[in-house]
């Protein structure tokens, strides 16, 4: 992926959590789920979507993408990075999603905006894995392509998402 130097964590050290420690939720408690309970989904009902409805894929069928054609990269060429270049990182470098990284500042996927509630989420090489459904302003769950519940994003500043599994581990961000 062709990530400018303005987003990548790697050369810019405001976006590097282990530089910049106000997006490290070891050291921000209020990022860390472990220790804020309003930002984890096991004890905020509403942020958990075996318990809120609203924003499990399973039950609202328009936050499904085998349901709903118009967030389906296959079926909608204007979310499809293959089909639509302005929105694939390995041709244009300053993408309008995010960029996804693990803990080892390591490019892992990028994002593409469906709707106003719904994300795609690709591997660098513009395979479709997942869903990304907003619970909240600062908070988002990612599904799988069999709409199981994966892990969850909350939100530090601008572009920056810290990304967790399930068991509320830290696994990576985006810029």
């Amino acid at each position: 992926m062709n990530i400018p130097l303005s987003r990548n964590p790697a050369t810019t050290s405001t976006l590097n959590p282990f530089v910049s420690s106000s997006l490290n939720p070891n050291v921000a408690s209020s990022l860390n789920p472990n220790v804020a309970s309003s930002k984890n989904p096991f004890v905020a009902s509403s942020l958990n979507p075996n318990v809120a409805s609203s924003i499990n894929p399973n039950v609202a069928s328009s936050l499904n993408y085998n349901v709903s054609s118009n967030i389906n990269p296959a079926l909608s060429s204007s979310i499809n990075p293959t089909v639509s270049p302005s929105i694939n990182p390995n041709i244009i470098s300053n993408i309008k999603g995010l960029y996804v990284f693990d803990l080892g500042l390591c490019a892992v996927g990028f994002t593409v905006r469906a709707n106003d509630r719904v994300d795609l989420l690709f591997t660098p090489d513009c395979q479709f894995t997942g869903v990304i459904i907003s619970a909240r302003d600062d908070f988002r769950n990612v599904f799988n392509l069999s709409n199981e519940w994966v892990g969850f994003w909350l939100h530090a500043r601008d572009n920056v998402w810290l990304r967790f599994n399930l068991s509320n581990e830290w696994i990576g961000f985006t810029t």
